[in-house]
């Protein structure tokens, strides 16, 4: 045996076997350059020390926004890999918490629910956040049509918390959302079809005094609140995806919902200040953090209705 064949074999016998700690799986699309997906969510969830098992969704160069976009969606049977290979690593069965986002086809949707649905019968399937990403009220609806239907029929009776902005909550619930008191009951009826909590963000407020505000609902099964932050007139990608990553960040904390939702609101919010203010055309995700871990007493107190 040679010297290197000899250290390469010293190198494996001591190779540690205890099995790294994962406190959160991310399954979503990324980017070559920008801020939405996991390019949003991973920088913000490990500065506040959230060790993550990312797990891409597409490999994009940028988001649609631009004159041209580069990448592809990758094929289900990648995903499906990639998520049966954090199986074999035993992730899946000691990571408290999943969330999802945008998953580029209803074969990803498909693949991830197959996983998901696997693990809940063998009783290994983290605590579920479901962004569910469709569109948005400027946008229209950008994913395949079929992908909704994943949403209602599989992943919301397996979800936890589901975190939707105003058009999704609407495509989700079959009903009106845009406004407040509409949004209110979309959420409460998403509640019969399985997640205990729901998170509206970009709702319409019905007072005078919301004009120039956006409400973010919090609704649970027997309590909601609502908190207010002033409306920014900036356009970004990636806003909804900090915000579920900074809900999953102080739910780990062991904080409330409704604790977790004043923190995270302040810190999306902080993120399109410093982006308005710097006049960058992506995300400044660097904002979060900060912002949401000095949200107490709250920039944006949660008001029980």
């Amino acid at each position: 045996m040679s010297e290197l064949e000899s250290h390469l074999v010293h190198e494996r016998r001591n190779r540690p076997q205890g099995p790294s700690p994962v406190d959160l799986v991310s399954v979503q699309s990324q980017l070559a350059y920008g801020y939405a997906g996991n390019s949003a969510a991973v920088p913000v969830l490990r500065m506040l020390g959230v060790r993550v098992a990312e797990v891409p969704t597409t490999l994009f160069s940028n988001t649609p926004f631009y004159d041209t976009l580069r990448g592809r969606v990758l094929p289900a049977d990648w995903l499906a890999e990639l998520l049966l290979g954090l199986d074999e690593r035993g992730v899946t069965a000691r990571a408290p918490m999943a969330t999802s986002g945008y998953f580029g086809s209803v074969a990803n949707g498909e693949a991830f629910a197959d996983w998901l649905e696997r693990n809940h019968a063998a009783g290994t399937a983290p605590r579920y956040l479901l962004d569910p990403v469709i569109g948005d009220t400027h946008t229209g609806a950008y994913v395949e049509p079929g992908l909704e239907e994943v949403f209602v029929r599989r992943l919301l009776p397996l979800a936890w918390m589901v975190t939707p902005n105003a058009f999704e909550l609407e495509r989700l619930a079959g009903r009106p959302a845009l406004l407040e008191p509409d949004a209110l009951q979309a959420a409460r009826s998403l509640l019969q079809r399985g997640p205990e909590w729901v998170l509206a963000h970009s709702v319409v407020g019905e007072d005078d005094d919301d004009a120039d505000d956006l409400v973010t609902l919090l609704v649970g099964r027997d309590r909601a609140w609502r908190l207010r932050s002033p409306r920014l007139f900036v356009d970004v990608a990636g806003t909804g995806d900090v915000l579920t990553a900074l809900m999953a960040t102080f739910l780990l904390r062991g904080e409330p919902p409704h604790r977790a939702a004043e923190r995270a609101v302040a810190g999306v919010h902080a993120t399109l200040e410093s982006t308005l203010a710097n006049g960058w055309e992506e995300l400044d995700v660097q904002a979060a953090p900060a912002a949401a871990l000095a949200a107490a007493p709250a920039r944006f107190p949660a008001v029980e209705l």
